[in-house]
């Protein structure tokens, strides 16, 4: 039978608190019994086949390990000594604790000196590469899986030159268009400031600059499963020609061929509200989606605030926009631009909503 003098022994061999002398007296156990030898091979084939991730309870560690010492170093008085017979009572209690938590010692152990490093080798030997696009710049790269990732203007996309592991992360600031590789056994997930996108296989868009206000998730083809980062435990599964638009805690869930229903069981309860429509299309035009239309070069809008319109406007044209009076910013507008220079868009416009502007370096000013 195992004692828990053995016990103690590799308790703290574990925690690497052996003294010189325990060190012999383990070694000396283990040569003179074989159970002992047995349960260390039990213990090493567990640490090379488990593979699963362990939760390290540091707490519970401390505690047992306060136990031993209290129980190497006693602080006797006249009490403890008239009542020997409990304490002896006490001294087996707490073996037979630190027995039950041996299997969490192990856990930790094997959590911070065999899983954690390797993690952490395995983390150091990636090379991470970033790309970023500067205002009025897209670029398109491949990435190690064949993923193909379109990237709009002011967008930062950081990824791994070679993806390991059991999935494909990459984190991005910004838009990007992504055509992900088919892998069913290592999902692709796109980690952006507000949420998570997980993905299979399909083709879709990310709208996510931390500057704004809004982030966006259009599925063109596919699935694809978003959490939103302050409520992990929703998920939300979009099916194709629908789209996610997240506010703050608040997300709107647009669906083709529904009405929006604000009474809808959906759009009730958490805080969460959805708003059921149409996959926006270009006016008068069904092969032109807005929010994949900059793939194309085209800059396409649909009664969209001025304000907001003017956050597209300044990745697009490379330029800084100032509004001198708070009432243009509620002018809506519908457009399309393309080969448009920023003084021949903004007389289109013009022709819309009465407004004037001024152009100083590379400022825009608006009144």
């Amino acid at each position: 039978m195992v004692n828990d003098r053995f016990i103690k022994l590799l308790t703290k061999e574990l925690s690497d608190e052996l003294t010189y002398d325990e060190q012999l007296e383990l070694k000396l156990l283990l040569q003179d019994n074989k159970e002992y030898r047995d349960q260390l091979e039990i213990l090493k084939d567990y640490w090379k086949t488990n593979s699963v991730e362990y939760a390290a309870n540091a707490a519970m560690f401390k505690k047992v390990m306060d136990k031993i010492r209290a129980e190497e170093n006693p602080v006797e008085t006249i009490d403890e000594i008239e009542e020997e017979e409990p304490r002896k009572r006490f001294r087996l209690i707490a073996w037979f604790s630190a027995a039950a938590v041996f299997v969490a010692i192990t856990s930790i152990f094997t959590y911070y000196y065999i899983i954690a490093p390797k993690l952490n080798n395995d983390l150091a030997a990636v090379k991470w590469l970033q790309k970023t696009t500067k205002p009025t710049i897209k670029s398109v790269i491949t990435l190690a899986d064949g993923t193909v990732v379109t990237l709009n203007s002011a967008t930062t996309l950081k990824y791994p030159d070679s993806f390991s592991g059991k999935t494909r992360e990459v984190y991005l600031d910004g838009e990007a268009y992504f055509d992900v590789h088919k892998d069913h056994e290592h999902p692709f997930i796109i980690h952006t400031n507000k949420m998570n996108v997980r993905v299979l296989g399909t083709s879709f868009n990310v709208k996510s600059y931390q500057s704004e206000f809004l982030s966006e998730t259009t599925l063109i083809r596919g699935s694809i499963e978003v959490t939103l980062n302050d409520r992990p435990s929703d998920r939300i599964i979009l099916k194709p020609k629908e789209k996610l638009i997240v506010q703050n805690n608040i997300f709107i869930r647009k669906k083709i061929n529904i009405a929006a229903d604000s009474s809808s069981p959906e759009s009730i309860g958490k805080g969460t509200r959805y708003s059921l429509t149409n996959l926006t299309y270009f006016p008068n035009n069904d092969k032109t989606i807005i929010e994949t239309s900059w793939v194309q070069n085209k800059l396409v809008f649909s009664d969209k605030d001025f304000s907001q319109l003017s956050d597209q406007l300044e990745r697009w044209y490379g330029m800084k926009i100032v509004f001198e009076n708070e009432h243009v910013k509620q002018y809506k507008f519908t457009g399309l631009f393309e080969k448009e220079t920023l003084p021949q868009a903004l007389d289109a416009l013009k022709m819309i909503e009465h407004f004037n502007y001024k152009i100083e370096n590379s400022t825009v000013y608006i009144y």
